[in-house]
């Protein structure tokens, strides 16, 4: 069996060398999550999922500029956060959600009106499906 520290050196000598992943895909395949720049980056690996999402109008945040919105159509929207604090006031609010489901992890969010497409983001783009009370 490799060791993780082997794989990831293997993983530096491919970037030092340009022929692989960045030092930020290093770093997430290190913690086994998944991170996002913005709501666009997170929503192309949606539609990749098999997941449609018509939507390409991406919105800040007013209160932090480097939180991102997008709304694919009136049953499912996705969210980045530029920090840890900003996506558990995300988490929070849609905790309040009355049978809200919602695919979490690192630094995104995606919630639906049901868990089928949740499930099959799960499978392809990993996070955690939590579902309201």
């Amino acid at each position: 069996m490799r060791s993780p520290a082997t794989a990831l050196l293997a993983l530096s000598v491919l970037v030092l060398t340009g022929c692989g992943p960045t030092a930020d895909d290093i770093a997430a395949m290190a913690d086994g999550e998944t991170t996002y720049d913005d709501a666009l980056a997170l929503r192309q690996d949606v539609v990749d999922a098999g997941v449609e999402c018509p939507s390409v109008e991406q919105m800040s945040s007013p209160a932090a500029a480097g939180t991102t919105f997008l709304q694919c159509d009136g049953t499912m929207a996705m969210a980045v956060a530029d920090s840890e604090e900003r996506l558990a006031e995300l988490l929070a609010g849609i905790g309040g959600e009355e049978h809200a489901p919602f695919l979490h992890e690192a630094n995104w969010i995606v919630i639906a009106r049901s868990e089928a497409p949740l499930e099959v983001l799960q499978a392809e783009i990993g996070g955690r499906i939590t579902a309201s009370p």
